[in-house]
C-alpha cells in the first residue's frame, strides 16, 4: 500500500502537514487531505512536486511565495 505524506513549502521551510494521506481533492484554492483513518485536512496552496516512487511525498507550495 502506497500513502503519501504531504509537506507545505513555505520559503526555505517544508513543513509536514499530514501522513498516511490516501486521497487528494481540489477545492477551489487548495486540497482536502484524507488520511487512511478518515482523517481530513484542507490545505491552500498548489502542487510543487509529486513522489509516488521513491519518498511517496507531495509537496504544496504556499501562494504568495
Amino acid at each position: 500500500m502506497c500513502l503519501s505524506t504531504v509537506y507545505i513549502q513555505s520559503k526555505d521551510r517544508r513543513i509536514k502537514v499530514m501522513q498516511d494521506v490516501a486521497q487528494m481533492e481540489y477545492d477551489q484554492d487548495g486540497y482536502l487531505l484524507i488520511g487512511l483513518l478518515g482523517d481530513q485536512k484542507f490545505v491552500k496552496g498548489t502542487i510543487k512536486s509529486v513522489d509516488f516512487v521513491d519518498d511517496h511525498t507531495v509537496v504544496l507550495e504556499k501562494e504568495g511565495d
